[in-house]
């Protein structure tokens, strides 16, 4: 089976070669058959890889430990289920898995122009094309998960401890595909500057369309991330500014830059030149978030081992970089903009300071991800950059983005009056400030604290006032008001899905802003039957559990949890050790509601039972967990297909 998966990969990179070279004559000289071979190749491509794929999960389920890979990512202790993580687990795994959503992509993407946008389809497949055939090189030539070893060891060297957790079904699997799902929108906007097309907004739908893809995938690859660092490896918190944090994070932010102004692009015909850009900044950073990931010496808790592989990566972005710039400025030199910024006061203008902001949060915080690399080649030097850096240069932008969230959805095309601005926000500033005072008055004193809540209700306060202003509207002409509101989001998608998505991202602010404000933290030494108290909580350790497994030894302990007198139940944080590898792994216990969290997480234990445990109250944590199915419900809105052409002439009135 190895030497089949092998083959396959060979065949792959065989077919990628011939649909990029094909792809871009029959392009440039018309040749319509010579496009369809191409395209009809690639469709190939998702099948040979699904074979390579279950040739070496065969491998993983069979033991077959003369494959380098499987010995280097298991043993025979592993349990069978995790297999799939195991899978993924190394560079060469990992390599694969995303070369095989690539494929997928490219059938999607190849598919869904040729239904809708025929006329770019040709070069966009060969951009697809030429990003699919270096995947493929880089696992042939540098990451081959099929290679064998000289001599079968009869045992393999097992997965990393900190891997064998539930998180690892999700998040991992989801953040490759969100970095790799960039090249979508990448590649329409390119085949578009290919195609000479980009002076036109004929792109401008199908781009929106695979940039919110990509977006909803980046999202929930993060939001996966922050619940698997906060609920399953005990960390003490859902983000921490880490280097493969960060690589997700980067073009997330870049394409939300992008899923706004395509749609000034849509209204107005403004900002051409500046999504194409986008589009190329965002497929940048996901290649820099990809060598992240694979093994580039920027230090990181969770980044595969360094490789010359992530150096590979870093080149080949550099390339595709200056290649995309050479043929935007050869490509597009006489493109024009149909609108003008004819003001500061409009929708247009908020829009691009909004990008601006989010390209300002994308660029500290890539500087903060290379800086140790940075220091280290000029000086020599071992530096870190930590979540202070970050917090002190992200947050004011973070909380002058929030209150443009709340303004320029408000605001009038072209040209905005003080007096027009003045009384779409009166009803939402009074919420903001009555929400404030309220808070006040119950105890959130600290200034930022009431800053930031304020601007999160002022964002909620004006969703809410368009909402009840559409349905009041639609209520008069005699519709219910539940039936008001499905068809005031249902008339537009666009608009109403991105104010369910302003809400999620609300959600998030609320809960991030609570738990970094008013989170406490202490550390108690405990012996069984020992109380102490923190807050309003009080915790007996009741008992320690020991149980000795093949390969490592786990300590459960039990705490009798009570809040103001009342008893809220019993709470297990576990800690266990891996004497194979000399790693220890620790799981939370958590008592959550919407109002605050009480965590425990243990540090170690001695002989006679004694721990010292980490204990923190987070509060307003549930809310970012609640965030997340709001902000995909959002996206799947705003991404859904429109209706009749009512429902366009309606979209068209406003975003």
């Amino acid at each position: 089976m190895a030497e089949l998966g092998h083959v396959t990969l060979i065949l792959t990179l065989m077919v990628a070669v011939y649909a990029c070279v094909a792809s871009l004559l029959g392009s440039m000289r018309g040749m319509a058959s010579l496009v369809d071979s191409a395209v009809y190749g690639l469709y190939t491509t998702p099948l040979l890889l699904v074979v390579a794929t279950i040739s070496l999960i065969y491998a993983f389920v069979t033991r077959d430990f003369s494959v380098r890979y499987v010995a280097e990512n298991s043993d025979l202790a592993m349990p069978k289920m995790y297999t799939w993580v195991a899978f993924y687990a190394g560079n060469a795994g990992s390599m694969l898995y995303i070369t095989f959503i690539l494929a997928l992509l490219v059938v999607g993407v190849l598919y869904y122009l040729r239904k809708n946008l025929r006329e770019i389809s040709g070069y966009t497949a060969t951009i697809l094309s030429l990003m699919l055939g270096f995947f493929v090189f880089v696992l042939v030539f540098y990451a081959n998960p099929f290679d064998k070893l000289p001599v079968t060891p009869p045992d393999g060297q097992g997965i990393n401890p900190l891997l064998v957790h539930l998180g690892m079904f999700f998040h991992p699997p989801m953040q490759m595909a969100g970095l790799i799902s960039v090249v979508a929108p990448f590649s329409i906007v390119m085949g578009t500057v290919m195609a000479g097309k980009s002076g036109s907004d004929v792109w401008v739908e199908h781009g929106r369309t695979w940039g919110l893809v990509s977006w909803l995938v980046l999202t929930i690859g993060l939001m996966l991330g922050s619940w698997w660092a906060y609920t399953i490896l005990g960390w003490g918190g859902y983000w921490a500014w880490d280097p493969v944090e960060n690589s997700a994070l980067m073009p997330w932010l870049v394409m939300t830059a992008f899923v706004h102004t395509v749609v000034i692009q849509r209204q107005r015909g403004m900002f051409r030149t500046w999504n194409l850009v986008l589009a190329i900044m965002a497929f940048s950073l996901a290649q820099v978030g990809m060598f992240l990931n694979r093994g580039g010496p920027v230090p990181s808790v969770h980044s595969f081992a360094e490789s010359a592989m992530g150096w590979t990566f870093l080149v080949f972005m550099a390339i595709t970089l200056f290649g995309s710039v050479v043929i935007l400025v050869l490509k597009s030199s006489k493109q024009d903009n149909a609108g003008k910024l004819e003001s500061l006061l409009s929708r247009e203008a908020a829009f691009l300071f909004n990008n601006l902001l989010l390209l300002a949060i994308a660029f500290i915080t890539l500087w903060g991800t290379i800086f140790p690399l940075i220091a280290d080649l000029l000086n020599n030097e071992t530096v870190s950059v930590g979540p202070p850096f970050y917090n002190r240069m992200n947050g004011p932008l973070i909380l002058c983005l929030l209150v443009l969230m709340a303004i320029a959805p408000m605001l009038p095309w072209r040209q905005a009056r003080f007096s027009q601005i003045w009384s779409m926000l009166r009803a939402p500033v009074a919420f903001a400030l009555a929400v404030s005072c309220v808070l006040v008055i119950v105890g959130v004193r600290l200034p930022l604290a009431v800053v930031s809540f304020g601007i999160i209700s002022l964002v909620i306060g004006s969703v809410l006032q368009e909402w009840v202003r559409g349905v009041i509207v639609r209520h008069q002409r005699g519709e219910s008001f539940g039936k008001a509101f499905i068809r005031l989001v249902l008339s537009n998608r666009s608009r109403y899905g991105g104010y369910i998505v302003h809400i999620g991202i609300m959600l998030l602010a609320i809960g991030a802003t609570g738990s970094s404000f008013y989170a406490t933290q202490e550390d108690f030494s405990l012996a069984p039957g020992e109380s102490v108290s923190m807050g309003n909580y009080t915790m007996r350790y009741v008992s320690l559990d020991s149980e000795e497994y093949g390969n490592r030894l786990e300590e459960e302990a039990l705490f009798d949890v009570t809040r103001g007198g009342h008893h809220i139940g019993d709470m297990k944080p576990v800690r266990a050790f891996y004497p194979g590898h000399n790693v220890g792994a620790t799981k939370a216990a958590i008592w959550s509601t919407p109002l605050e969290d009480f965590y425990i997480v243990p540090s170690r234990f001695d002989e006679n039972g004694r721990g010292v445990f980490r204990v923190h109250i987070f509060p307003l944590v549930w809310w970012m967990w609640a965030s997340g199915p709001v902000l995909v419900l959002g996206t799947l809105v705003a991404i859904s297909p429109r209706r009749s052409a009512h429902d366009r002439s309606e979209e068209s009135q406003a975003v």
